[in-house]
This record gives structure tokens, C-alpha cells and sequence, in this order.
């Protein structure tokens, strides 16, 4: 029997593989002179930056470099807001 840690990693591995091969075929697609390592290492100029202004917590996504935005662009993504949990109702149990 596999243990949980062993398993996770099998799980985590599997799926890095499997969004390189679609990043791989999203790049031929669009015809992009990129190697799979070349695009991830552009799309990392992306990133989530928050600030505060007047007490307020505001966040955002960088656009990245010019070949971050042609990677996004053949993948489909054109919004680049950043993720918002839904937020709670707190219901206290009866």
C-alpha cells in the first residue's frame, strides 16, 4: 500500500507533467519560439501584488514581460485578476 506523502508526490509529478505537454502544445499551436522551460521561466515576471492605500488592501497581477503576454495570449488567458475567495456566511451550529 502506498502511503499519502508517496502518493501526493506521484499525484503532484503527474500533473506538472501533464501541464507542461499542454503548455508544450499550446505554444506549437500558436507557433511561439519557446521550449516549455523558456515559458515558464517568462510567465514567472507574472505576479500578484497587493498595497495598501488609505488602510485598504488592494491586489493586482503585473502584466509580465512581452513574452509572458504572448505565452498568455496563445493559452487563452487574457484577465489577469487576481483569485478572490468567496466569502463566509458564519452560521453558528444549533
Amino acid at each position: 500500500m502506498i502511503r499519502e506523502p508517496l502518493q501526493a508526490h506521484v499525484f503532484v509529478a503527474a500533473l506538472a507533467f501533464l501541464l507542461d505537454r499542454l503548455l508544450e502544445k499550446k505554444l506549437k499551436l500558436a507557433k511561439l519560439p519557446f521550449s516549455t522551460e523558456e515559458a515558464w521561466t517568462h510567465l514567472r515576471t507574472v505576479h500578484v501584488v497587493e498595497a495598501e492605500v488609505g488602510g485598504t488592501k488592494h491586489r493586482g497581477v503585473t502584466a509580465g514581460n512581452r513574452q509572458a503576454r504572448q505565452i498568455l495570449s496563445a493559452l487563452k488567458i487574457s484577465s489577469l485578476e487576481p483569485w478572490k475567495p468567496k466569502r463566509r456566511t458564519s452560521k453558528t451550529p444549533t
